[in-house]
């Protein structure tokens, strides 16, 4: 990627539907942020990483980090996140400061996610400005009322299931961010921020492996996942 790229790892969720912080509880051996972690910093041209975290837990991740990293772990600043997404991103933006033209966005999550996926979005990016890592619908989509009840069929040719990382010129990520925040609008992801500002993203289809752990069984899936890599 032509030009100077930091990275921001998502790591400030509450874990809600999952019954805990997922961002240092350990999976295959190890907490849940240390696998996007990892592959950030082996990216080329990534050059500094902002972990994005709850108050409560910060210490305990600097911790692990200077530990685990020694050091490595100058490349990595762990800060507190926002309330909502939107806001870790841009609370990760500031840390990043204005040196890095590219910002690579990735939910810890996603603990599947490779760096082989990673360099393919960041250099997707570089062709219009924005560029996040998604999947074709496979399955049969149909809009339902809050109560269940069928309203339509929808034609799934054409619809993708969005995923990171997400990759974007850190001045339109601002910019849209900004925007979004002025206007009190809730942005769901990178490429909805950017298109604030009228910038169009491309997809890149993730023929991969890269769910994101959400509830218990996604847990079991990606441990399931992780361990047989270890074999």
């Amino acid at each position: 990627m032509r030009g100077s790229a930091g990275a921001i790892l998502l790591a400030a969720g509450q874990g809600r539907r999952l019954g805990h912080d997922k961002s240092i509880t350990a999976i295959a051996g190890r907490p849940v942020l240390s696998y996007g972690l990892g592959v950030l910093l082996q990216c080329g041209g990534i050059k500094k990483v902002v972990v994005t975290v709850r108050e409560d837990v910060r210490q305990e991740v600097l911790a692990w980090v200077h530990r685990e990293y020694g050091k490595e772990s100058g490349r990595v600043e762990v800060i507190v996140g926002g309330k909502e997404r939107q806001d870790s991103v841009l609370e990760g933006l500031k840390a990043l400061g204005s040196g890095v033209e590219w910002v690579v966005v990735h939910d810890a999550a996603r603990v599947l996610t490779s760096v082989g996926l990673v360099e393919r979005v960041m250099a997707s990016a570089e062709q219009t400005g924005a560029a996040a890592a998604a999947r074709k619908m496979t399955d049969t989509v149909r809009q339902a009322d809050e109560m269940g009840k069928v309203v339509r069929l929808l034609d799934r040719e054409g619809l993708w299931r969005m995923e990171t990382p997400q990759v974007v010129r850190s001045e339109v990520l601002r910019s849209g961010l900004g925007k979004a925040r002025e206007g009190g609008k809730i942005v769901t992801d990178c490429l909805a921020a950017a298109e604030m500002v009228g910038v169009k993203g491309v997809l890149v289809e993730a023929n991969e492996p890269n769910l994101k752990i959400t509830v218990p069984a996604d847990w079991a899936l990606a441990e399931a996942w992780l361990g047989a890599a270890k074999k």
